[in-house]
């Protein structure tokens, strides 16, 4: 667009010389608001796109939409008056909405009577919408902190609350106004996880993180409420700060409690079915004892009636030999059928664990004439729950009997060798009847799943076992590429 000073003096080209220089939107006016010289700043703001020249016309033949409210700011700072606005709405004449910041301002000849006004425009829209922007999400981010269901906390490196959320404020059972400035991280944590705090702070100090990390904390009522944390370090106003996130694990640790305790339950269930099972070998196993105590019982009276001490002794002797193998079957199954706290784990002897196991299975193998062959090669001992883990070895080997009972010649191995890796032992159960097809190898571990004939099995043994092996940290599984049916233990060896 040209650019024309008007010749009527020197004063209106140098309102031309210094309005083209201005970083702002500008314009100078006559009193009768026609223009002396304005810049490209102006045009742009006011969004005029045509192509007439602006000097010497009418503000409001150019403008015709001006509001009267304008109109009168002109004529009160034609009068002599200055007027200002740091933020005011602009309506372009293409219809765009801008925001302004503005002065109008008389300027005077050099008689000093008005000459005409000055007028000054600043778009600051980008200014208005950044921080609309930056409020929208400083507003969010509040939304957020303060409706979270997650703990949200600000502290010191030293410890000191700066900023709570009421999520965090449950947790800790603390007021607002108690907890931000007033406490610290420390006093709410308890000394036993001094070491593990240190732990954190250096991966702070490494790597601008910490967590995930689990410990509790003292509520104001004294009770301790376990929590997860994790946090990262910020900067706020020049110093270094911990934002953390805090996880109350109260629900979490209750429902797993409540799955553990089912856990149990059907851990027992299963026990007792598979005693259901081996009652009638147990019963067996125990009559023979029961008819060698009535047979020598019988055999004492005539010894006693004759004074024949020597078969007096022989019919005790035989008697307390049978007494104690019923006995020993008897706390075998005792303690096979006791109910497990699920916290009863100690270090125990693999080979323990294997013969606990076939000592009960044994009158039932030995009814039906299947081979046993067991061989251990390792003196490994396991962290482990002895009672759970032998329910382990009893329901492979029942399962093994059932497996290997068709077979002509019936057999059954039990194999405990170190490894394969180091700090591992491995047990093999074996038996004579056919492999496991791969296709059924993984799903007679789901619940409820059996080859067994109806009224035969619960179909949980084997997923109930594994959920056992698991818990322990070990593995248990079927292997199809063997030439017979072959299950597989393996669990870590106690750390020496």
């Amino acid at each position: 667009m040209k650019h024309v000073s008007l010749p009527i003096s020197a004063t209106h080209r140098l309102f031309a010389e210094v309005v083209r220089t201005l970083p702002l939107a500008a314009a100078v006016f006559d009193r009768d608001m026609k223009y002396i010289a304005h810049n490209d700043s102006w045009v742009t703001t006011h969004g005029y796109h045509d192509d007439r020249e602006l000097i010497g016309r009418s503000h409001y033949e150019v403008f015709p939409e001006i509001p009267e409210a304008w109109r009168d700011i002109h004529r009160r700072c034609l009068a002599g008056a200055t007027e200002r606005r740091d933020l005011d709405v602009f309506v372009r004449a293409d219809g765009g909405e801008e925001f302004l910041r503005w002065v109008v301002a008389p300027w005077r000849e050099a008689d000093e009577s008005v000459g005409g006004v000055v007028i000054y425009a600043e778009n600051i829209t980008e200014q208005i919408q950044t921080q609309r922007r930056l409020g929208e999400r400083e507003s969010l981010i509040r939304d957020l902190f303060e409706r979270s269901t997650v703990g949200l906390n600000l502290c010191t490196l030293e410890g000191l609350w700066l900023e709570s959320n009421p999520a965090f404020l449950d947790i800790i059972g603390y007021s607002r106004e108690e907890a931000d400035g007033g406490l610290t991280y420390w006093q709410l944590t308890p000394r036993k996880y001094d070491a593990d705090e240190a732990a954190q702070i250096e991966s702070l100090r490494t790597t601008g993180r910490y967590g995930p990390y689990e410990k509790e904390f003292i509520r104001k009522d004294g009770r301790p409420v376990p929590v997860r944390l994790n946090g990262f370090l910020v900067e706020r106003n020049g110093t270094q700060c911990i934002w953390s996130l805090i996880e109350d694990l109260t629900g979490q640790r209750a429902l797993e409690a409540r799955i553990e305790e089912e856990r149990l339950k059907a851990i027992h269930a299963s026990k007792l079915a598979m005693v259901g099972e081996m009652a009638a070998g147990i019963a067996h196993e125990i009559n023979n004892p029961l008819s060698i105590i009535g047979g020598y019982a019988y055999t004492l009276r005539g010894a006693i009636a004759r004074g024949d001490t020597g078969a007096v002794q022989e019919a005790l002797d035989a008697i307390t030999e049978a007494t104690e193998r019923a006995g020993k079957i008897v706390h075998g199954l005792r303690k096979f059928s006791r109910q497990s706290g699920g916290d009863a784990r100690a270090e125990v002897g693999v080979d323990e664990v294997i013969a606990d196991a076939l000592n009960l299975c044994g009158a039932r193998v030995r009814t039906r004439g299947v081979s046993v062959t067991r061989d251990i090669r390792t003196t490994a001992r396991i962290e482990a729950d002895a009672i759970e883990m032998s329910q382990v070895f009893v329901n492979l080997l029942n399962n093994a009997f059932d497996a290997a009972g068709p077979s002509t010649e019936p057999w059954i191995r039990v194999t405990a060798t170190d490894g394969p890796e180091p700090g591992w032992v491995t047990v093999l159960v074996e038996d004579s009847g056919p492999r496991i097809p791969p296709e059924v190898a993984e799903r007679i571990f789901r619940p409820f799943f059996t080859t067994k004939k109806v009224g035969e099995g619960t179909g949980l043994g084997l997923s109930i076992s594994r959920s056992i092996v698991e818990s322990h940290g070990g593995t248990l599984t079927c292997d199809p590429g063997a030439p017979s049916t072959r299950f597989v233990v393996r669990l870590p060896a106690a750390t020496p």
